[in-house]
């Protein structure tokens, strides 16, 4: 009488023994590279330097068979890894108790759009995009949580300033995140953003603003809030593009609808502060203003199938007026 086969057992060509039943790819991680299928499923209890030795080793088989490490896989896929640490998944249930180092209590995110592929979440300021050394609560960390068991756990595929609001893209699949990626790369994502500045805006239509930005390297451990990019000297950096309208006037501040057409780090906020009108309660451009959140949000972005708006949260003397988000709502989404 034959017994079943034993997943510790030596393969026949000398090979390998395995510890865990096999990785099926699913359709969402279909077109991943190897190391970034294995870094996800076995979340952060294996190094990647590990991973690499035993890919390059011949120790890891796809469909039986030796990949490289930069091997992208197809839907269907098994992958066998030999024993790597107590810590990594053993069945075939991708990411089932979230990656290594999730934490499940952490508050959620409104949800501003879900499609099979996309999520559009809303970020409040003073909340990282991605967690840091300084901040272990995040948008991306959130997401982990709120989709812990998903076959294929969002990734953003772009950033926020912390203390910026607005809207942020997720992909729920490999192929949507490198359709966004294209996407952005390409311009193909408009960006608009609604700020308060400090004085008052003098042109009336839009205006372009052009720039050139060098980012400062800092060294490690700087404090956080430092300035991170300043004009270039000369031809040097890269070129900055936005357009600017002003939409309301006050004594001493002005609403203004900003469009991105580049995208570099901090690059509104330090091409209105260029200009002396840095974004109000901005504390690395400005100046933070006590009780009062930088007033920069990212209010609608344009994809090529839809478009997200989302219009900010600001009360008292800031609010927008419901008739002029009506109105930019339409002009947007169109």
């Amino acid at each position: 009488m034959s017994s079943a086969p034993h997943h510790d057992a030596q393969p026949e060509d000398g090979g390998p023994a395995f510890a865990r039943a096999p990785l099926v790819v699913t359709p969402e991680e279909a077109g991943q590279k190897l190391l970034q299928f294995l870094q996800r499923r076995l979340g952060r209890s294996v190094p990647g330097s590990a991973l690499l030795r035993v890919i390059r080793t011949g120790q890891v088989r796809v469909d039986g068979g030796r990949k490289k490490p930069f091997f992208r896989l197809a839907a269907g896929q098994q992958v066998r890894v030999p024993p790597l640490t107590d810590a990594a998944p053993s069945a075939d249930a991708p990411a089932a108790a979230g990656p290594a180092g999730s934490d499940q209590s952490l508050p959620g995110l409104d949800i501003l759009l879900e499609t099979p592929g996309l999520l559009a979440v809303r970020k409040p300021a003073g909340l990282c995009s991605h967690a840091g050394t300084r901040h272990r609560d995040s948008v991306a960390d959130r997401l982990k949580a709120m989709y812990a068991g998903a076959p294929f756990l969002p990734v953003l595929a772009h950033r926020l300033d912390k203390d910026t609001s607005g809207i942020l893209l997720a992909a729920k699949s490999y192929a949507e995140l490198r359709r966004l990626n294209d996407l952005f790369a390409g311009r193909g994502v408009v960006k608009t953003y609604v700020a308060w500045v400090d004085g008052v805006w003098e042109a009336d239509g839009p205006q372009l603003l052009e720039d050139r930005l060098d980012r400062l390297e800092l060294e490690a451990g700087r404090v956080a809030g430092r300035k991170k990019v300043q004009p270039a000297a000369g031809d040097g950096g890269k070129s900055a593009r936005c357009e600017a309208r002003p939409l309301l006037r006050k004594r001493q501040a002005t609403l203004l609808l900003v469009r991105l057409l580049t995208g570099r780090t901090h690059q509104i906020r330090v091409q209105l502060s260029l200009r002396g009108h840095p974004v109000i309660s901005d504390a690395v451009y400005g100046r933070k203003v006590r009780g009062l959140p930088m007033l920069l949000h990212a209010l609608c972005l344009r994809l090529p199938e839809t478009s997200v708006f989302s219009p900010p949260s600001w009360q008292g003397p800031f609010s927008l007026p419901v008739g002029l988000l009506e109105a930019l709502r339409a002009e947007l989404s169109a």
